[in-house]
């Protein structure tokens, strides 16, 4: 199973160019190799959808217009963050049983998944793959901050979870 952890979409339901890295580097694992699902996350949420529609469904629509047969996707987890993610899959994870668990989100965002997945999870038969993001130098620096900061959060509340 991938394991796609969601991001933005605009409110017409458009996918994020760091949503499209990811959806994009899924594709690409899934056209070289057989019998992989997909548990795609994302619900709603202020910061990354405001639409009507869980943001899980606009990344299944983009796989499945990318070549991804219906029937190879699992449940999807309803979340509104990354906490979120982890804790709303791990029961879809207990239930499906995978061999290999694929972890995709973007490069910028990998470490803070590790230590969350490792935390909430803890599933042993799992890869983590880094989507390259393509977002301009100035974005990229903005998420970077980001993820320093809400980093440095886990680690002074000693990976407390909220």
């Amino acid at each position: 199973i991938i394991l796609l952890l969601g991001s933005p979409n605009d409110d017409e339901g458009n996918l994020s160019q760091t949503a499209l890295d990811r959806t994009n580097c899924a594709l690409e694992l899934y056209k070289h190799n057989d019998n992989i699902y997909f548990l795609c996350t994302g619900g709603f949420g202020e910061q990354f959808n405001r639409t009507d529609t869980p943001h899980a469904f606009y990344l299944r629509e983009y796989l499945i217009n990318g070549g991804v047969k219906d029937s190879d996707f699992v449940e999807s987890a309803m979340s509104s963050n990354t906490v979120d993610d982890f804790r709303k899959s791990k029961p879809i994870i207990e239930k499906e049983k995978p061999d290999l668990l694929i972890l995709i989100t973007s490069d910028f965002h990998m470490e803070r998944a590790k230590i969350l997945f490792n935390l909430i999870i803890t599933f042993n038969r799992v890869i983590f793959i880094t989507a390259k993001s393509s977002l301009d130098k100035y974005e990229l620096t903005v998420l970077q901050q980001h993820e320093k900061k809400v980093l440095q959060q886990l680690k002074d509340n000693n990976y407390a979870l909220y």
